[in-house]
């Protein structure tokens, strides 16, 4: 009887350790390594789907509407009026680029819904898309890219930026073919990485200037010294005169986060000040893997 119930045991522990290791798989059966979990949360959320039941083609090229429907998906862009586009009509990717549309985002001039997109199009539609859900600080530095003379200049920003922010990456030649026309799995990398960020830094963006009390708000900069250090610059922009200044007040710093506390400086009584419309600026240093975010010290 024991040896029986030993056996029920067994054969339970297998089960679940099967069910396990099913749960675990790719949701298609061409798709290996790190990209079979990037593909199997993208198609769970409905973001990708395959060509076949079981099949991705992970090297077919994609289009630009099915890039832009990604992209808005993953990121979770959503339309001014719920993304709709007036009277419920157009093709099955209307829906997407009038998202696109609300937040800002400028396709390229020779954008088709049906044709390829090229690496450096879609990195840019990333890009944009990534900033129409917040502002986020990126530490300032220059990456060399070996095939750089072949971006496009209006994109470089871009693909720089992607590439500071980790979204991006370059080959093991340090090259970013650029012209090359994106293919699917390239693009569900992508996206899984930005949406991944996005939900990582969301705490982190720069306040908008707009809006009421937007002369107390305080954006900040970081950027790289060396290997070892970061300096944070903070800037209260378009103040009235030099007398509205700002102070580092304090750095308090737990085990991944450094937290830059400033005082806003005002006027002092009966002292004279050139009435010309000033950025106050003040900077820190924190060692560079440390995660920065600022707060206003309360008084």
């Amino acid at each position: 009887m024991m040896k029986f119930k030993k056996m029920k045991m067994a054969a339970a522990l297998m089960l679940s350790s099967s069910l396990l290791l099913a749960s675990s798989a790719s949701a298609f059966n061409d798709v290996e390594g790190k990209d079979a979990a990037i593909t199997k949360s993208l198609h769970q959320k409905g973001i990708i789907h395959g060509v076949t039941k079981d099949k991705f083609a992970p090297k077919s090229h994609l289009t630009g509407a099915q890039g832009v429907k990604m992209i808005v998906q993953a990121l979770e862009l959503k339309g001014k009026h719920g993304g709709k586009t007036g009277n419920g009509a157009g093709f099955w990717y209307s829906h997407s680029l009038q998202i696109a549309k609300d937040n800002g985002i400028k396709l390229p001039a020779d954008f088709k819904p049906n044709e390829k997109l090229t690496r450096e199009a879609f990195a840019d539609i990333l890009l944009q898309g990534v900033n129409a859900t917040g502002n986020y600080p990126v530490v300032k530095m220059y990456i060399n890219i070996a095939d750089s003379k072949s971006i496009n200049l209006d994109y470089m920003n871009s693909i720089q930026t992607l590439l500071l922010m980790n979204i991006a990456s370059l080959d093991e030649d340090g090259k970013f073919h650029p012209k090359s026309a994106i293919n699917r799995i390239e693009a569900a990398r992508l996206v899984y990485n930005a949406a991944e960020f996005v939900r990582n830094h969301q705490d982190n963006t720069i306040p908008d200037k707009e809006g009421e009390g937007h002369l107390d708000q305080v954006s900040y900069n970081v950027e790289k010294v060396n290997n070892e250090v970061n300096r944070v610059v903070l800037t209260r922009a378009n103040q009235p005169h030099p007398g509205y200044g700002i102070s580092v007040a304090k750095v308090e710093f737990n085990e991944k986060t450094a937290v830059v506390y400033y005082e806003l400086l005002s006027p002092e009584p009966g002292k004279f000040y050139p009435q010309v419309v000033t950025d106050s600026k003040i900077e820190t240093y924190v060692a560079s893997h440390y995660q920065v975010k600022i707060k206003q010290l309360k008084k």
